[in-house]
């Protein structure tokens, strides 16, 4: 996992189609930070970072509190709804159970792949 706050490599994403993105949290970049039971996390993709509207917001819940593993999906419907060839900024924010919010990751998704089959 990288250093809170630093900038992520590009995401690659494509119009209509589901993203599972799963995130093990790691001090040393092998070892867990810890049981993250309580914490909750939040994701969503803006057209620019001061964007009043999110583009998408993803669904993320921890599915491995022990092991630090959260996982953020991007629904097809939401996918669907995002502009072909355009980038997105996004972050992901941890809230700890004494509500401290902390951003662990950011970036610009590379441009968004135009969906080609369609129903």
């Amino acid at each position: 996992m990288p250093t809170p706050g630093k900038l992520d490599p590009e995401l690659s994403l494509v119009q209509g189609d589901t993203t599972t993105l799963v995130f093990n949290l790691t001090s040393d970049g092998v070892t867990p930070v810890g049981n993250i039971s309580g914490y909750t996390y939040a994701m969503q993709l803006r057209t620019t970072p001061g964007a009043v509207s999110a583009a998408a917001t993803l669904t993320c819940s921890v599915t491995d509190a022990t092991n630090a593993q959260v996982t953020c999906v991007l629904s097809a419907s939401d996918a669907a709804a995002l502009t072909a060839n355009t980038s997105y900024y996004y972050d992901l924010q941890q809230t700890d159970t004494s509500s401290k919010k902390t951003t662990l990751i950011s970036g610009i998704t590379q441009p968004l792949i135009a969906e080609v089959t369609r129903p």
